[in-house]
C-alpha cells in the first residue's frame, strides 16, 4: 500500500526541514513526503525542497482547510492508498506513523485519529485552557456528526483511499478538522483512535490564536447544522409535493 505523509504549513522554515528529514527516515512506511505551503513569507518552500519533500505552494495564504484539501487532492491524483497528515512545527512525532498504519490495517478503519487524551501526555503538559476548549468542541462534534472521539481537533490523522475519495473540505480555515468528522457517518467511514503525545513547549507553535481557533471551529459546526437543516427541509418539501 502506497503511503504519503502530507504537511500543511505556513511560515515553518525553522522546523519543516527537521520534520521532513524524520519522515524521509521512515521510508519503510512512507513512500513520499509532501509539504503544502500555504503562502509562506519565509523560506519554508526552499527548506522543504532542500530536505527532499515534494512541495505544493498556494502562493498566497488561503487557510488551513485549503491546505488540507490540497493534501487530499495530491493523494487522490497520485493514487496513494493512505494519507497521513501532521503539523510542520515539530509538535507531532513521526515515529507514530507505523502505529497509524497498523491501526488502519488491523481495524479496517478509514480515519485514524491520533488522540492526545487516550493516555497522559508524556512529552509536555497540555495547557488547561486547551483541554477545556477541546472538550467543548469534542462535545459539539459528537452531537452534530454522531461520532464519539476524545480528540476531534487533532491534526495528526491517517486516511484510507476510501476516505481520500469521499471527503470534501469546504471550510478554508481551522474548522476543516471538525468538518471532516461531520462527514464520517454520511460517507460510511470507520474511525479509530490511537494514543499519541505531543510537544507543547516548542517556541513559535500554534500561530493562530487558540480562542479564535476554538470559536472558529464552533462556528463551522453550527454552520454545518444550519445547512443540513435546510437540506432536510428541502427534501421534506419535495416528498410532500410528490405525495410521498
Amino acid at each position: 500500500m502506497r503511503t504519503i505523509a502530507a504537511i500543511p504549513c505556513h511560515n515553518e522554515a525553522l522546523a519543516i526541514g527537521s520534520v521532513v528529514l524524520k519522515l524521509k527516515l521512515a521510508r519503510k512506511y512512507v513512500d513520499e513526503v509532501l509539504v503544502v505551503d500555504d503562502g509562506s513569507t519565509d523560506d519554508t518552500v526552499e527548506v522543504a525542497t532542500a530536505a527532499g519533500a515534494a512541495v505544493v505552494s498556494h502562493g498566497v495564504n488561503m487557510g488551513y482547510g485549503a491546505a488540507i484539501q490540497s493534501c487530499f487532492n495530491y493523494a487522490k491524483e497520485n493514487n496513494f492508498d493512505i494519507l497521513i497528515t501532521l503539523d510542520g512545527d515539530g509538535q507531532h512525532d513521526p515515529s507514530y506513523i507505523p502505529d497509524f498504519i497498523t491501526a488502519m490495517k488491523t481495524s479496517e478503519a478509514d480515519v485514524v485519529i491520533g488522540s492526545r487524551f487516550l493516555e497522559k501526555n508524556k512529552l509536555s503538559p497540555i495547557p488547561k485552557y486547551r483541554i477545556v476548549g477541546m472538550n467543548v468542541l469534542n462535545l459539539f462534534t459528537r452531537l452534530v456528526g454522531n461520532i464519539k472521539t476524545t480528540d476531534s481537533q487533532s491534526g495528526y490523522r491517517a486516511y484510507s483511499r476510501k476516505a481520500i475519495e469521499k471527503i470534501r473540505i469546504t471550510n478554508p480555515d481551522m474548522g476543516a478538522g471538525s468538518e471532516i468528522l461531520t462527514q464520517v457517518k454520511d460517507c460510511n467511514l470507520k474511525v479509530k483512535e490511537i494514543p499519541i503525545t505531543v510537544w507543547y513547549d516548542i517556541g513559535g507553535t500554534s500561530s493562530k490564536n487558540p480562542w479564535r481557533h476554538g470559536f472558529g471551529n464552533l462556528g463551522t459546526i453550527i454552520a454545518w447544522v444550519s445547512e443540513n437543516e435546510k437540506l432536510y427541509l428541502y427534501k421534506s418539501k419535495i416528498k410532500i409535493i410528490n405525495g410521498v
